[in-house]
């Protein structure tokens, strides 16, 4: 049977659930092993997993799915949520996307008192194969079976306007919308509200305007976004840091301004990134670190603490300076250097003395790594 494994966050690598489950199909099965989503990609290159899970590719579970439906027969989302309710809720948000395109079945917190779930009558079968054949090598994964409606109701149209509610999240957590944090979580009914592509409303969250601001200029589409609650890591984990990679050329520059979780797709071939932005200089640092490109980081230390224990990789500088003004020396530096590029050639040491040079009045310190 053509199996393929879709791995969702770095949880279910961390825990070391992916590859136990993946090597007991393996002795049987033809299997194709994928991931989606950055901190997962990170979780996959720290365990030395990439020459069996493909990370190559920046797609959701539900694209990667779509993507491999006339290649396979058998479609697993292997994931570990915070919780049993979060995880059940984020697979039939998966089920609702993919519909019935092929037999599906979810593996949910394995290692951890978990469930199979399928979501389609039909594939009932398919997950009683996926418990029996688990359970024939190992009974830890004798887990119970459980069916799950995928019925898409985390979207609702009322009047003109698009409702979002959000499942899963926890009062004191942030928010964040296509890796932007807009907020915290404050009551655990959790609701967004979009009119005409733009938020005007959101339920359950105290605010941050200055992140609300960053998605002023883009089209919010809640059916397909990526909303996510909490920190991006939440298991333990020791990074594999590797040093400057040959044939990497500093002179080869890119800048990442407020998407650090699209870093494997920006980077490309670059030795050198600029980053603006606390978090995003946070997140793209603890990546780079793992690709052995160092950044050149504008913060102005208003950091959400979306991911903890990180690593700056070594050649890196970090700029921080006033609080409010990472964002406006950010486009000066995008403007100035870049313009309508997305890569540039510099040599690496003037680059960084005429980013100091533009950011001088503003600059509060500046550490070297």
């Amino acid at each position: 049977m053509r199996i393929a494994f879709i791995l969702h966050g770095p949880e279910i690598v961390d825990t070391g659930s992916a590859r136990k489950i993946i090597d007991i199909f393996k002795k049987e099965h033809e299997i194709i092993a994928k991931l989606g989503g950055t901190m997962g990609r990170t979780a996959v290159l720290d365990a030395g997993l990439e020459n069996i899970i493909d990370i190559s590719r920046g797609l959701t579970p539900s694209e990667t799915i779509i993507s491999l439906k006339n290649d396979i027969d058998l479609a697993i989302l292997l994931n570990h949520g915070k919780t049993m309710d979060t995880g059940r809720y984020f697979g039939k948000i998966i089920a609702s996307r993919i519909d019935n395109l092929l037999p599906f079945v979810h593996i949910e917190r394995p290692d951890s008192g978990g469930s199979i779930i399928y979501y389609h009558p039909h594939a009932k079968r398919c997950a009683q194969f996926v418990r029996n054949f688990l359970a024939k090598y190992d009974n830890a994964y004798d887990l119970p079976v459980e069916f799950g409606r995928p019925t898409p109701t985390y979207v609702k149209i009322q009047d003109d306007q698009v409702v979002r509610r959000i499942g899963g999240a926890f009062t004191g957590e942030n928010i964040r919308l296509d890796g932007v944090v807009i907020g915290e979580v404050i009551k655990p009914d959790v609701e967004i509200v979009c009119k005409d592509g733009t938020i005007i409303e959101t339920r359950g969250i105290k605010e941050k305007p200055h992140g609300l601001e960053k998605l002023e200029n883009r089209r919010i589409d809640l059916f397909m976004a990526k909303v996510k609650t909490g920190g991006i890591r939440r298991t333990k984990h020791k990074p594999k840091i590797e040093k400057a990679m040959p044939g990497k050329s500093s002179q080869e520059i890119a800048i990442i301004d407020h998407c650090a979780e699209s870093t494997f797709e920006l980077v490309k071939n670059a030795g050198l990134v600029i980053t603006v932005g606390d978090d995003t200089t946070t997140i793209a640092a603890d990546i780079l670190v793992r690709l052995g490109i160092p950044v050149i980081g504008i913060i102005d230390g208003d950091i959400d603490g979306v991911l903890e224990n990180t690593v700056v990789p070594e050649g890196s500088v970090i700029i921080r300076v006033r609080q409010g003004f990472d964002d406006i020396v950010g486009r000066e530096v995008s403007r100035e250097f870049f313009g309508e590029k997305r890569y540039l050639c510099q040599d690496k040491n003037a680059l960084i003395g005429k980013v100091l040079l533009l950011a001088e009045k503003h600059v509060v310190e500046v550490t070297y790594y």
